[in-house]
């Protein structure tokens, strides 16, 4: 295929993902079954979103500087869309009505990119609110001219049969993309339609059509399906939006404010945006970030497959006010980092007692310090099975502390100490006593040190092989908090890489590994990541707020 060829279906993709939008899907052949239904329907309702998606996916890059994920993912055109399916009746009246609409989506387009940055910072989905205020504007301008905006030339008259057909068409493309999200908002639609019903109203009338179609159904889909998939709290932000939605939608026409101003799909927008705030809460912005999102789905899938290997360091306990222990917040600035090495702890008394200086520091540190969000996090996350095993480069015991089960502790654990002759358990010695005397084993006579590795030492056998078994058969690996720096580390996660895992880093700095198509970046803190993991994945806390 020719360049030419391949700019149009780029051009045909970005158009039908853009009506897909419409209905809270993503793909192209989503967006051409909603067109389809919507066809049979109301065959200017789909001329129109079919003309305001063309015109902006035209338009988006070149005059609206959108980004090429942006205009190739629809998402530039899903205001026009909508705006051109609410302009349907004054399209299907040609002439004059008919030319305003390029006015109007031109203001549309203006209009999305500042409301877009402002949903973003408050932390809400952008939805299509310059689509709504567009057409409100619109309808106050043709009535000021004595022009009815919903007039048609020939209203659309459907039969039974095409109604089905047309119903039937959208929900197959709603079924493509979550099967339990539609049956949940095909009954939700139907309790809205009995429950307008029972109210003495005809459910299948065009204004009652609003509650059911445009209203119930969408607020609980576009939770489930599409703001948070694969998560409980879509199913929360959901069912919350859609009675917040139903509850505006009745009491639109009773508000002072609202007279004479058609309620379109602002209930839905305002349901949605009222229950991601009270459902979600602070976070919101993070829990609605695809890049979690993914992050949770491959550790969904990597459940029924070796499960998820967390390999942590420095960074979980970054917030419990824990340095890096090999940074050398812990060491005597004047001293030589060599002096702190494994053979010099062998064989000199001096750099000996100076090792020890600082490892009670960093252990008077420990002791002092707590788990935070991030370490309960992962302790939910090992219990509940979504992390089957947990490796860590740390050395304060912070992990276990907030129990975390079987925590392979690749550096060893600064509360202990051990004969590096016989491997015997020993006491910490009293502070300073190491000055006085040499730390020896009271059963054989050889040199205590405290159970943590040193420069040049090697690493526990018995941790290293627990660390290489859950490598080889995990299938993701959760990095948090480590740039991969140390060998053993990056040694870990390229054995895990050979047996096909993938990898989600959770890290605020630059990561020592390639990042391949794939694995997944949550660039925060772990104290912000691991608890919105968890929470997303129906792990309560206590670091989930």
């Amino acid at each position: 295929m020719d360049a030419r060829g391949g700019a149009l279906l780029a051009h045909l993709a970005a158009m039908l993902r853009a009506l897909a939008q419409v209905g809270f899907l993503n793909k192209p052949l989503q967006g051409a079954l909603l067109l389809a239904g919507l066809a049979v329907i109301s065959p200017w309702s789909a001329a129109g979103a079919l003309l305001g998606a063309a015109l902006a996916v035209l338009l988006g890059r070149v005059v609206f500087a959108q980004s090429e994920i942006e205009w190739a993912a629809g998402l530039g055109a899903y205001d026009a869309a909508l705006l051109g399916l609410f302009w349907a009746a004054p399209l299907s009246r040609g002439g004059a009505p008919a030319w305003l609409f390029a006015l109007a989506l031109i203001a549309c387009l203006g209009l999305r990119r500042p409301l877009r940055r402002l949903a973003l910072v408050l932390g809400l989905p952008p939805l299509a609110p310059a689509a709504l205020l567009v057409t409100w504007i619109s309808i106050g301008v043709f009535a000021a001219f004595g022009a009815n905006f919903w007039e048609f030339a020939r209203p659309p008259s459907p039969s039974a049969e095409e109604l089905a057909l047309g119903a039937a068409l959208i929900v197959v493309a709603m079924l493509l993309k979550n099967l339990r999200a539609t049956l949940a908002a095909l009954l939700a639609a139907a309790a809205a339609a009995l429950a307008a019903a029972a109210l003495g109203r005809d459910p299948l009338s065009l204004d009652t059509a609003g509650l059911w179609a445009f209203t119930v159904a969408p607020a609980l889909f576009g939770g489930v399906a599409t703001l948070l998939p694969h998560s409980r709290l879509g199913w929360q932000v959901g069912l919350v939006a859609a009675l917040i939605a139903a509850a505006l939608w009745a009491v639109w026409p009773l508000a002072t404010l609202m007279q004479g101003l058609a309620p379109l799909m602002a209930p839905f927008f305002l349901g949605l945006w009222f229950s991601v705030v009270v459902v979600l809460g602070r976070e919101r912005a993070l829990y609605l970030d695809p890049e979690l999102h993914q992050a949770a789905r491959l550790i969904i899938a990597a459940r029924g497959a070796g499960g998820t290997l967390a390999l942590t360091g420095a960074g979980m306990s970054t917030a419990s006010g824990i340095a890096d222990y090999t940074a050398g917040a812990w060491l005597d600035p004047g001293v030589p980092l060599a002096s702190y090495g494994y053979n010099a702890f062998i064989g000199d008394a001096g750099s000996r007692s100076l090792y020890w200086d600082a490892c009670a520091r960093f252990r008077d540190a420990s002791d002092r310090a707590q788990p935070n969000p991030a370490h309960h996090a992962l302790a939910g996350l090992r219990a509940a099975g979504w992390v089957r095993a947990v490796v860590t480069q740390n050395v304060d015991g912070l992990d276990r502390r907030a129990g975390v089960a079987d925590l392979v502790e690749l550096h060893g654990h600064i509360d202990a100490v051990h004969c590096l002759l016989c491997g015997q358990p020993a006491p910490w010695p009293e502070a300073g006593a190491w000055w006085r005397q040499v730390a020896l084993c009271g059963g054989c006579g050889g040199l205590l040190k405290p159970a943590v590795i040193a420069f040049g030492e090697g690493l526990p056998p018995d941790a290293w092989r627990r660390a290489d078994s859950a490598a080889t058969a995990c299938a993701a690996v959760l990095v948090v908090g480590t740039q991969l720096a140390v060998s053993s580390a990056a040694n870990l996660v390229a054995r895990a890489r050979a047996h096909g895992a993938h990898c989600i880093f959770v890290s605020t700095g630059v990561i020592a590994l390639p990042v391949y198509a794939g694995d997944r970046i949550l660039a925060l803190p772990a104290e912000r990541a691991l608890p919105a993991l968890a929470r997303y994945l129906g792990v309560a806390t206590a670091g989930t707020r």
